[in-house]
């Protein structure tokens, strides 16, 4: 089964990156040092009174065999701490097989949002077995969106949410997955690999995605990802954080767990809160 990293290369190369100084303790801290990433992202067609609406993104959990309970059970806590209007979540819930399915669909269930959690597949989700993953989510009414959209309806306005299959498994189908929206109106799209924005961008749709996958590089040295390691495919191009892709708008979650080593090295795991802005209060 493909993975995020070669295992056997990175434990060789482990050894030189700690005599440049990655201590097991800032190893250890960066595992557990949950960050908040708060951004604020204007989004195309949000009306004004809509301005403000709160998102939460959780990405890549990956329980089993690094991640444990309390780390998802601590991000859950951090995602019900901003009292989001809404959940996302951008996919790799397992890892290698769908065991551990039950247990994080339960431990997601405890996600607190007015509008609703929502989940995208991602690559390790259908790696592992999709449809166990998907019986889990819904059985704790966590609907999982897949090439479809749902019209969410808030007390201020609408707004589109989208949720793609993983590029692992087919090109997106753009076109086919947005038929029922129309380009005046907000859409966020939850979509696991980011370097699919170019396609999605090239498609003309003017919306914000949000993606995982890269974990941020998760092994990342002084500010760069070493260069004896492989970004995941698919992953390549964006890393982490807020990009502009053609008229999409991208933001990249690093994601909680970790896939080939269990460490993080300059490169924390992370809640986004994503403040959704109104373009026409943008001009005034």
């Amino acid at each position: 089964m493909p993975e995020l990293y070669s295992r056997r290369r990175i434990l060789r190369k482990f050894t030189a990156l700690a005599a440049c100084g990655s201590t097991s303790a800032a190893i250890a801290s960066d595992n557990k040092r949950l960050l908040i990433e708060r951004v604020e992202i204007t989004v195309p067609g949000l009306p004004p009174a809509m301005d403000g609406f709160r998102i939460a993104q959780l990405s890549d959990l990956h329980l089993e065999p690094f991640t444990t309970v309390d780390d998802i059970l601590r991000s859950v806590h951090a995602c019900n701490s901003l009292k989001p209007d809404m959940v996302a979540l951008t996919g790799d819930f397992v890892t290698h097989n769908t065991r551990a399915a039950p247990v994080v669909a339960e431990l997601l269930a405890q996600l607190k949002a007015p509008y609703g959690v929502y989940a995208s597949l991602g690559n390790h989700d259908f790696w592992s077995g999709a449809p166990e993953v998907v019986k889990a989510l819904n059985e704790h009414k966590i609907p999982v969106l897949r090439n479809e959209t749902r019209l969410i309806r808030t007390d201020h306005g609408t707004l589109w949410l989208g949720g793609l299959d993983s590029v692992y498994v087919n090109k997106p189908d753009v076109r086919k997955t947005l038929q029922d929206w129309k380009q005046t109106q907000p859409l966020v799209l939850m979509m696991h690999e980011p370097d699919a924005a170019d396609v999605i961008a090239a498609a003309g749709v003017k919306a914000l995605q949000i993606s995982g996958h890269t974990h941020g590089g998760q092994l990342v040295f002084r500010g760069k990802v070493p260069m004896t390691l492989r970004r995941a495919r698919h992953g390549k191009k964006y890393l982490a954080g807020q990009y502009q892709v053609g008229s999409l708008q991208l933001y990249v979650n690093r994601g909680i767990g970790c896939v080939g080593v269990p460490m993080r090295i300059g490169c924390p795991p992370e809640v986004t809160e994503l403040t959704l802005r109104s373009p026409e209060l943008a001009r005034a």
